[in-house]
């Protein structure tokens, strides 16, 4: 009985909640999952390609594994400021397709791309200046900080092609169109991997260069993707279509919106950083050894990680949209159909994971047998705390398509920024645990922040938000 409970929508509310007709588990799946698979894909693509990335580098030694491992919290930072500036964005636009306001909609985007150029350009400028100091207090050694502040430098100097392809792909995930999106980021991992082989190593005639070709090559990739994402909205007949002389309007309105919601988003990503920052230095600081292991690690974390991040891009969208058509009840159904598909899919791969760790380990090369054992003995850590990361970052994608992004800034903020770091200080260098502290101060983080979005979700004030 209560199988059949958790598939029956109309249970989902309570009956004073509802607006109107409430359709069945089979049709809620299939409109959202017309959203979501392609989100799901492309940030399975993303992270693979990351992967595949890691394996190519593996191939110059650990210490460039390890220097791939540290720059990638100084580059995220740079993401961070363009993925608040998304988050806005996607729940403003999403808003107004829900509402059939395309001048607001197209308004939101240009607005959208003036920010994300600005954005791009200026915090990518701090961090070309300061990569080889950045590198070296995100706890670089002697042996791969040239490899380090080589490889977040290049990517530093290419990334606003990055940032104006992900803020156009928010927007047309936010109307539907995640294909879009999808086949953008298909287009860059295949370019990427390609120039990745020829650059590397110089393939085909190609120079060798080592770590910065692998950097170019993400670049040539994101620069491709970019120009692609662009050529999509300049279709006359799509519901959003870029102009260049758009981007010189003003809109008063819309400018006030974002700047009621960027403030915490921006807040709410600063927190999640510095938490990972002060996370990654703990980690970086047992040494190179330890770093090459964590990069391994997350990178396959990352994949398991692919199927929240999908869901709860796709579900704000879908939020977001029942919001703007004024259907509260629907947007609850929604959310806990997209929350109930995620934990299913999250405990398969979940499975697979842990059966084939050790195969996907031995591709980074390691170079001695207990590497490889820590490893696999970290990816069940990894495992266990992909179930509390899959329900929580779901509701994460409830609260910000819905706008309650000073409530994800506060979970952030306690969580991210003060309980990870402080657990995993403790149990990495107060107790024998070492690396293994630092995951087991991710799953406590991780269970506190799912506990604490299922309350926020289940008080009901989110749907109550004004956009």
């Amino acid at each position: 009985m209560a199988a059949l409970n958790l598939f029956n929508t109309n249970r989902y509310v309570k009956e004073e909640e509802k607006q109107g007709d409430i359709p069945k588990f089979s049709r809620v799946t299939s409109i959202a999952m017309k959203l979501i698979w392609p989100a799901v894909l492309e940030c399975f693509l993303v992270s693979l390609v990351v992967m595949i990335d890691g394996i190519m580098v593996s191939g110059i030694g650990n210490a460039a594994t390890a220097a791939v491992t540290v720059t990638k919290q100084p580059y995220f930072l740079i993401i961070s400021f363009i993925t608040a500036l998304n988050i806005v964005i996607t729940t403003m636009v999403s808003r107004r397709f829900g509402e059939n306001d395309r001048a607001k909609a197209n308004a939101t985007m240009h607005f959208g791309i003036k920010i994300s150029l600005f954005l791009s350009l200026s915090v990518s400028a701090v961090i070309i200046i300061f990569a080889r100091p950045i590198c070296v207090l995100m706890g670089s050694k002697s042996d791969s900080i040239d490899y380090a502040t080589t490889y977040l430098s290049i990517l530093s100097a290419g990334f606003v092609f990055n940032g104006l392809r992900l803020t156009v792909n928010a927007c047309q995930r936010s109307v539907g169109h995640t294909k879009i999106s999808m086949i953008t980021n298909i287009v860059a991992n295949v370019v990427n991997v390609i120039f990745n082989y020829l650059f590397i190593n110089g393939n085909l005639g190609f120079p060798k260069m080592g770590i910065a070709g692998a950097a170019i090559a993400t670049v040539i990739g994101n620069s491709v993707a970019c120009i692609i994402s662009f050529m999509a909205v300049m279709k006359s007949d799509d519901f959003l279509q870029f102009k260049i002389k758009s981007l010189f309007a003003k809109d008063k309105d819309t400018t006030k919106t974002f700047l009621h919601f960027f403030p915490a988003a921006l807040l709410e990503q600063g927190f999640m950083r510095f938490g990972f920052i002060l996370f990654g230095v703990i980690v970086n600081q047992l040494g190179t050894d330890a770093q090459y292991v964590h990069g391994v690690c997350n990178d396959m974390n990352s994949l398991i990680f692919t199927i929240a991040d999908g869901f709860s891009i796709g579900t704000a969208a879908l939020i977001g949209h029942r919001l703007g058509e004024k259907r509260r009840d629907l947007a609850i159904v929604y959310a806990k159909v997209c929350m109930t598909i995620s934990v299913i899919s999250a405990f398969i791969v979940c499975s697979l994971m842990i059966i084939f760790r050790k195969q996907a380990i031995s591709l980074y090369n390691p170079e001695t047998t207990y590497k490889a054992n820590q490893a696999a003995n970290i990816m069940l850590l990894a495992a266990i705390a992909s179930i509390p990361q899959n329900i929580q970052w779901v509701l994460t994608g409830i609260l910000r398509g819905a706008g309650d992004t000073k409530f994800t800034a506060t979970t952030s903020l306690i969580s991210i920024a003060i309980i990870r770091p402080l657990a995993s200080f403790v149990l990495c260098y107060m107790t024998p645990l070492g690396l293994y502290g630092a995951w087991i101060g991710t799953i406590i983080d991780q269970v506190i922040r799912c506990i604490a979005n299922l309350w926020r979700f289940r008080s009901r004030v989110w749907i109550n938000i004004a956009v």
